[in-house]
């Protein structure tokens, strides 16, 4: 059987993939065997009867290579390649940064380093985020506190609290560690959720990133114990995740505002402006009676004959609090909005079937993935990806309370650029490997490197 096995992977030109093909065969030979042996034949027999009806080792090897080989998902990278392109245009054109040649030549050469990024991402094997999950834990907590540190812009974190997101395919590492554990474990992944959303909040000062982290990897946790990660009762586990996670917490929240309502009365201030904007059409409730506004105004196509994109105004006042920059250009989440005012809402719809396209793209990885961590991090990327495009079109539409939501492709900003080609890189390389990494192929870290060159 060894001399069958080693010559079939001998056939298989992906090293990485041999150790998962020969488990496979060796697998299925044992349990082939096992079966003649309960007709009566001996363990001899019955192992080389199961070689024989194996095949040749050769044909079978070369059938194999043409399956566990890397794959590349050519239509997904066309379509981040041409957004992001056009998201470049917007950026310059529409947001107003053409103005400004020293930030359009920063975008431009964010734009090219982002790339490198997802490169870069999509020829690493994604199993080291299960294997490293902790020790890359540590490290996106120092770079989102350094961030926290030296990009503080009049109160915000532009940087720190986009690299919030990361924790999120990096928990979905770290819940692959715990796999195998009991209740223990369960709990375990629990306080770090806990730990994980005071990190969140602490370091990116965004209560609207904190509660998106917060809420995936809640999904993450539970999509786990119902992949059967845990030994435990799923439907018990699963309450006392909703209750830990989601009951307590809301719990908390009511009371300490019945006790102390006039902590929360920003909050509840916004709230209410976004629900019932009438209230208060001159304070809180102004935005959302301009983004109504703005909305009616615009045509299907061409240019709307609003002025509030021009000049000084809202969006373009120097140190709006819609801006949160003292920068002369313009960083509002509202790029969507100035996209439809500027082109019309053909324009907007257009940018709104790239999200939906990309999205069904992620969807699919998801979908096709067998191997349990492959299926965790594309899970929690797409997740990422999926909320902040369905926030910021809502947000963009009234329909949302205003937030500092990135929306991807579209947004200015170096670290924003940075954390979606991670995310987009991570789905390619799961895509990847597909047919190449499996559970059994996946090991503790052993702490060392190794460069290897392959030829396929």
């Amino acid at each position: 059987m060894e001399e069958f096995i080693r010559s079939v992977t001998e056939q298989i030109r992906c090293v990485r993939a041999r150790a998962g093909v020969a488990k496979e065969l060796s697998d299925h030979i044992e349990d082939q065997s096992a079966a003649y042996e309960e007709e009566g034949e001996s363990h001899e027999e019955a192992v080389r009867r199961a070689v024989r009806e194996m095949g040749d080792p050769v044909e079978v090897g070369v059938e194999l290579d043409r399956i566990h080989r890397p794959q590349t998902d050519f239509k997904m990278i066309g379509m981040v390649f041409v957004f992001s392109v056009a998201g470049l245009f917007m950026i310059s054109v529409v947001n107003g940064l053409a103005e400004y040649p020293g930030y359009l030549i920063r975008q431009c050469f964010v734009l090219l380093l982002s790339f490198g990024v997802m490169t870069g991402m999509y020829f690493l094997d994604y199993s080291f985020v299960g294997r490293y999950a902790y020790g890359i834990y540590g490290f996106v907590t120092i770079a989102a506190y350094i961030g926290s540190i030296y990009a503080v812009t009049d109160g915000a974190v532009p940087i720190a609290f986009m690299l919030a997101y990361l924790y999120v395919p990096v928990y979905a590492g770290i819940l692959y560690r715990l796999r195998g554990g009991g209740y223990g474990a369960v709990v375990r992944g629990i306080v770090i959720q806990i730990f994980n959303a005071i990190l969140t909040l602490t370091l990116s000062s965004t209560l609207y990133t904190a509660i998106n982290v917060y809420a995936i990897c809640t999904v993450l946790l539970i999509l786990a114990v119902c992949k059967g990660w845990f030994s435990v009762d799923r439907k018990k586990a699963v309450v006392m995740i909703l209750g830990a996670l989601v009951g307590l917490p809301a719990g908390l929240m009511i009371g300490r505002g019945l006790l102390f309502g006039a902590a929360y009365g920003f909050w509840r201030e916004r709230l209410l402006a976004w629900l019932n904007p009438d209230k208060d059409p001159s304070g809180a409730g102004y935005l959302y009676q301009w983004i109504r506004q703005q909305l009616g105004t615009a045509k299907f196509i061409g240019a709307s004959d609003s002025t509030l994109f021009m000049g000084d105004g809202l969006i373009r006042g120097s140190k709006s609090w819609l801006i949160g920059s003292p920068d002369p250009f313009p960083t509002t989440p509202f790029v969507l909005l100035q996209l439809i005012c500027s082109y019309g809402l053909l324009a907007g719809l257009a940018i709104v079937a790239a999200f939906v396209a990309v999205s069904i793209r992620a969807f699919r990885i998801v979908k096709n993935q067998k191997n349990q961590l492959g299926f965790m991090i594309s899970a929690a990327c797409f997740m990422v990806f999926l909320l902040n495009c369905l926030e910021g079109v809502l947000m963009n539409t009234g329909f949302c309370p205003v937030s500092s939501i990135q929306l991807p492709f579209v947004s200015y900003g170096a670290c924003t650029a940075m954390t979606y080609a991670v995310m987009i890189g991570l789905l390619l390389s799961v895509h990847r490997n597909e047919k190449i990494v499996t559970d059994a192929t996946i090991r503790r870290p052993v702490w060392r490197l190794s460069i290897k060159w392959e030829k396929r």
